[in-house]
């Protein structure tokens, strides 16, 4: 039987089941569970709501139709307050343990009065969930499942309203005028140090928690409903550790998770779960904590079975076809490395459950098709699997990749690469996993991930002909689930099995025992090397031909990508692993029932000896090696946490003071009843900053001198967030098991400590006390030196941008914060910092009154930004808003002659001239709108004075000609013409005709020719905008010079084309006219 996964966890198959039943006619499908685990058992998943049409980007937030549903244990939740008779004063309950609790006065901490609570434990702790959710967050509660308030919900998420309310608050307090309580609420998040008695408890969201959208009852149990980030810390540390691209942004990182941390922990909650995989992160690198990982929370997630009891099955249907292939797993839910290793390599543990772990340690997600679990394959599928034949197995040694295209495919694009590598950037692709798993996933999916026009028979047919497609590795289904190949579409085939098997159930047995044979087991750790190991870095990767492609912008975040486990060559197996441990059949397995085996298998797992085909000698020096290899992995085994039993206790959370309807919006249990005074000016001087002067060591050290905690669990968490900062600087955890309990033990610091600047060290060190009254507290962390004055006003000049509003109305917000100065007081790298986040509104505009929004917030960045700088941010704003044919209003103003000298006084005029001028003239071609094409003819004309006159030819009026014939409008010849007048004659006569003549005489010779129509359109369309030039051109010239041009070769050019055979009737009529009027 499999040992329990977790909490209330599922199968994939019985949570999907579940989750349909409950949420039926909502408009939600199932994506995949999020498993916590190596095993794919989940109490959540990501689910995705059916789309419109109208996902969109703005700002720097993607709203896109994924969310992750949390499964909360319990039905009802009836939530009430609990009054001390011996105070008055508002309480808070303070979980002691399973069967205490301690009702604690907000006004004395030291006072407790204990009650027993062991028959109201169960419903205690519901209660506290939910209180949890709502005290930290604005959540919408429905008592029942009712599936049109959940799609209005996800709408209102998607359409960016939910928090509209905050966003026009703050618009107000910018012009001195209050409404309400949520703005000022707001900025006593972020730092405003005027509203730090401002407790907003549920009213508004803290910028750095990640929203909770809803909390729906079903029978029994409650979905909690937030968005999906698309990034955690883990992420972003192991596959795109260059995002995090200075000491500054590291800094500006840590001080948005103290903030929010601060705000937990003035709450009384502590977070009891801080660690890099449960900070979660926008696109634009914003972190957010989400209550779900929040320890009591995340205690109780799950469905809970009959009167609360906790399933003890990864399966909750008694038909689900899950069962059996869960069955005989004997993987913990833990992620303990060194155990696992010792159980696989002592036979102890399957091939099978140990990759599952090593793909969990290197991120891998189940479910996820751009990110699924990977598995090897083992043989080729021509023959039936024999251990005692080298036929039909596959050479462990080398890649998938390297097998398939063979090594002088792989030298070559080694050889011939601006960067050399020899294999993709992943060992399985999401277009291979979705091949796969074609016959069981919706063709949706199959659309989405492997091509838009679904065609089944295009899909491998048989499981040889899969293996010999494709250059990836294989998926754990392929070895433990017979249903992979059946097929839910009717016009697609069953996966064809090979010939020597009569069953998909025969087929995954065999193929299983070919991964548990001897023969794979004494070459995994060499696919191990390769996949995971010490071959996929430096000269090993060479020698072995696994030089990955690498990433063509590093700095990018990325949440999918191959992390290297192992530095070392992986220790060889010691003994496989006895069929029986791992077949869950043993009674109609005719393996398992054979007397006696001359196999490895036959050793018995506890057996603390050397199996005897070893010898001493041998024994000891396999043994060796597998123990210095266990110690070189010390960063497979981190540690986040100070006490062993944090995660088990839970801190103070106050009640709400009355009781939920079947659907409402929860409110907060206080609101401000005395509105404050706000002083807009005394905000400004908020943002004032000088990082000029450095952080002197003896100002941290006497910081750190004042720091103290109060409460041991906050403590706790401050612990995990030195830790935390260590790992970001040395790109290894700071702490495993060994080196926490030798620090506990004799205080010695882990030596990694020195590889830190002093100024990070000092922080750490003070975070990481071993007597946790000495660690600083959020609040006084969060005024650490080390925590520059520009951290402070970035952040507090950013958060209003993460609220889930309307673009236009953020955009507004920051537009008047950065007119009245702020980018200027914060400086200069501060305002290339929050560049990043305001620009996305600009170039997302689509109204014509946040113009005027969009132009001064321009104007002001172009002010505060170096030249670098505005190169790097604006430069591809404006040119984006450029390259759009639309006619809009921000186009035409961008193309003022105003804006576009400031932006060429920024950029300078070589920029200029290589990435804007070009765009400005496609404006005047291809059917454009008359008032752009108007906008771009001025500063065309205006700007050819300053070029020069070779700059204007080689980049204004060539370019120009070269457009005739293909769309030029009127204002592109008239902007030719009125160019040549400025410049004068001599430039028209040396410059400008001469390029005209070869044109005109080009378009002639071509017309003598037979070509394709499409040739012969051409020639008459540039003939008739080479004479419009020349028309326009000819009024502005004396007549002599006119006279002198037009009849050289003694045959005037208009006669020239009239002597043509075939000519449009429109270029006939246009040289007509012109010799009527000037002739």
């Amino acid at each position: 039987m499999a040992r329990s996964p977790g909490t209330g966890a599922m199968c994939p198959d019985c949570l999907e089941r579940r989750i349909r039943s409950d949420l039926a006619g909502s408009g939600l499908s199932f994506v995949h569970g999020v498993s916590d685990s190596p095993l794919p058992f989940a109490s959540s998943a990501v689910v995705q709501m059916a789309s419109d049409g109208s996902d969109q980007c703005i700002g720097s937030q993607k709203t896109c139709g994924y969310f992750v549903l949390v499964v909360l244990n319990g039905g009802k939740t009836y939530v009430d307050t609990k009054k001390c008779e011996n105070n008055p004063l508002e309480q808070s309950l303070i979980f002691k343990d399973d069967n205490h609790c301690a009702v604690q006065a907000d006004s004395s901490p030291g006072i407790e009065h204990v009650g027993d609570l062991q028959s109201s434990s169960s419903s205690n702790n519901q209660q506290l969930t939910v209180n949890i959710i709502t005290k930290l967050t604005p959540v919408y509660y429905l008592g029942r499942v009712a599936t049109t308030e959940i799609r209005d919900l996800m709408a209102s998420y998607m359409n960016l309203s939910i928090e509209q309310d905050v966003i026009n608050s703050l618009n107000l307090l910018c012009e001195n005028t209050i409404s309400g309580p949520a703005g000022l609420g707001f900025l006593s998040f972020v730092g405003f140090s005027a509203f730090d008695d401002i407790h907003p408890s549920g009213l508004v969201r803290h910028p750095n928690i990640l929203p909770v959208l809803a909390v729906v009852e079903s029978s029994d149990c409650c979905y909690m409903f937030q968005p999906k980030a698309p990034y955690t810390l883990e992420n972003i540390m192991h596959y795109s550790p260059e995002a995090l691209c200075s000491d500054w942004h590291i800094r500006f990182f840590i001080y948005q998770i103290m903030s929010a941390l601060a705000y937990l922990h003035d709450f009384g909650v502590h977070h009891g779960n801080l660690k890099p995989s449960t900070i979660l992160m926008s696109d634009s690198l914003w972190p957010y904590l989400s209550i779900s990982d929040i320890s009591h929370v995340k205690q109780n997630r799950g469905f809970g079975g009959p009167e609360g009891s906790i399933l003890n099955s990864c399966c909750a249907e008694e038909d689900c076809s899950s069962r059996s292939i869960f069955a005989s797993f004997n993987l913990p839910s833990s992620l303990d490395w060194s155990s696992h290793f010792k159980r696989w390599w002592t036979g102890e543990l399957s091939n099978y459950e140990y990759l599952l772990v090593l793909n969990k340690l290197a991120g891998r997600r189940w479910g996820d098709p751009a990110f699924h679990p990977v598995m090897p394959w083992v043989i080729d599928f021509t023959v039936r699997p024999d251990e005692n034949s080298d036929i039909g197995w596959r050479d462990l040694t080398k890649s998938k990749w390297r097998l398939a295209k063979g090594d002088e495919q792989l030298d070559f694009t080694y050889s011939s690469s601006d960067v050399p590598y020899h294999v993709s950037d992943e060992c399985l692709s999401e277009l291979a996993v979705c091949s796969y798993k074609a016959r069981r996933l919706s063709k949706t999916i199959l659309r989405s991930a492997v091509r838009s026009v679904y065609e089944p028979n295009e899909y491998p047919s048989s499981m040889q002909r899969l293996y010999q497609w494709t250059p990836d590795e294989c998926i754990p289904e392929f070895y433990s689930d017979p249903w992979i190949f059946v097929s839910l579409h009717s016009e697609m085939s069953n996966l064809a099995l090979p010939s020597w098997v009569t069953s998909s159930e025969e087929f995954i047995c065999l193929h299983r025992d070919a991964l548990e044979s001897d023969r794979v087991s004494q070459q995994l750790h060499h696919w191990i090397d390769i996949t995971f190991g010490y071959k996929l870095a430096g000269e090993a990767s060479v020698e072995a031909k696994n030089v990955m492609l690498p990433p063509s912008d590093p700095s990018r975040p990325k949440s999918i990508g191959r992390r290297q486990l192992f530095t070392k060559p992986h220790p060889k197996r010691l003994i496989s692993t006895p069929h029986s441990a791992y077949h869950n059949k043993v009674e109609s397995c005719a393996r398992c029932q054979r007397k006696g085996s001359n196999s490895t298998t036959d050793v018995l797992l506890n057996d603390c000896n050397p199996p005897n085909m070893f010898s001493q000698v041998d024994y000891l020096e396999e043994f060796e090696q597998a123990t210095l290899f266990m110690e070189l992995q010390h960063h497979l085994n981190p540690i986040y946490s100070y006490s062993n039993t944090a995660a088990c206790c839970c801190s103070s959370v106050k009640y709400l003071k009355r009781q939920f309807s079947d659907q409402e919006v929860l409110q907060p249990d206080s609101v401000l009843s005395v509105v404050p005074d706000f002083d807009f000016g005394s905000y400004l001087e908020c943002f004032e900053s000088d990082d000029s002067s450095s952080i002197g060591y003896q100002e941290l050290l006497r910081w750190k001198q004042r720091s103290c905690s109060v409460i041991e669990h906050h403590a706790n968490d401050i612990f995990s967030i030195g830790c935390i900062l260590a790992e970001i600087y040395l790109h290894r955890p700071l702490f495993d098991a060994s080196l926490l309990a030798a620090y506990k033990e004799t205080g010695m610091l882990p030596g990694a400590l020195h590889e830190l600047p002093v100024h990070v060290r000092l922080l750490v060190e003070s975070c990481i006390q071993r007597q946790w009254e000495r660690r600083p507290c959020s609040k006084h962390l969060l005024e650490s030196p080390y925590f520059p004055p520009s951290v402070r006003s970035a952040y507090m000049f950013l958060a209003p941008l993460q609220l889930l509003c309307t673009s236009g109305d953020r955009l507004k917000y920051v537009t008047k914060l950065a007119s009245e100065g702020t980018l200027k007081a914060m400086g200069e790298f501060a305002a290339e910092v929050c560049a990043p986040y305001c620009l996305p509104f600009v170039s997302s505009s689509r109204l014509d009154v946040d113009t005027e929004s969009c132009l001064r917030l321009l104007k002001e960045f172009l002010k505060c930004l170096s030249v670098q700088a505005a190169k790097k941010h604006i430069l591809p704003i404006i040119q984006k808003i450029l390259q759009v044919p639309e006619y809009s209003h921000l186009k035409v103003s961008l193309l003022q002659d105003s804006f576009v000298r400031e932006l060429w006084k920024k950029l300078g005029k070589q920029t200029y001239i290589e990435k804007v001028h070009p765009l400005v003239i496609a404006n005047l071609h291809n059917s454009p709108n008359k008032i752009t094409a108007s906008s771009a003819s001025i500063v065309l004309i205006g700007s050819s004075e300053e070029l020069g006159i070779p700059i204007t030819v080689h980049q204004t009026v060539l370019p120009l000609i070269h457009s005739f014939g293909k769309g030029l409008c009127d204002d592109g010849i008239e902007t030719l013409v009125r160019i040549g007048g400025l410049l004068g004659e001599s430039f028209i006569v040396k410059q400008i005709l001469p390029l005209l003549r070869n044109v005109i005489h080009f378009c002639i010779d071509s017309s003598k020719v037979t070509k394709p129509e499409p040739q012969q359109s051409w020639n008459s369309f540039a003939l008739i905008d080479g004479l419009s030039a020349l028309e326009g051109l000819v009024s502005v010239l004396p007549v002599k010079a006119v006279l002198r041009e037009l009849l050289q070769d003694q045959v005037c050019l208009h006669i020239k084309i009239l002597m043509l055979i075939h000519l449009d009737l429109d270029v006939i009529q246009i040289i007509l006219s012109y010799m009527f009027c000037h002739i």
